[in-house]
């Protein structure tokens, strides 16, 4: 496997990630509080940690209980 095949293959989840980073930090800027650490601590993990910090903000940090 070439090169171009290689990215052609990984580039659906680089745009992924760079999408679900994008919607976090814009969804993390606009909260006055977070629920269980500190917005530094959530900015260092969305940015650190790849897709699964990512993940991990939006299952932690959901509003889903908001009426």
């Amino acid at each position: 496997m070439d090169n171009t095949t290689t990215l052609l293959l990984i580039s659906p989840l680089i745009i992924l990630q760079l999408v679900l980073m994008i919607i976090n930090l814009v969804n993390l800027y606009k909260k006055k509080m977070t629920k269980y650490l500190n917005k530094a601590w959530w900015l260092a993990i969305i940015i650190l940690g790849n897709l699964i910090g990512n993940i991990v903000y939006m299952v932690v940090e959901n509003d889903s209980n908001k009426a």
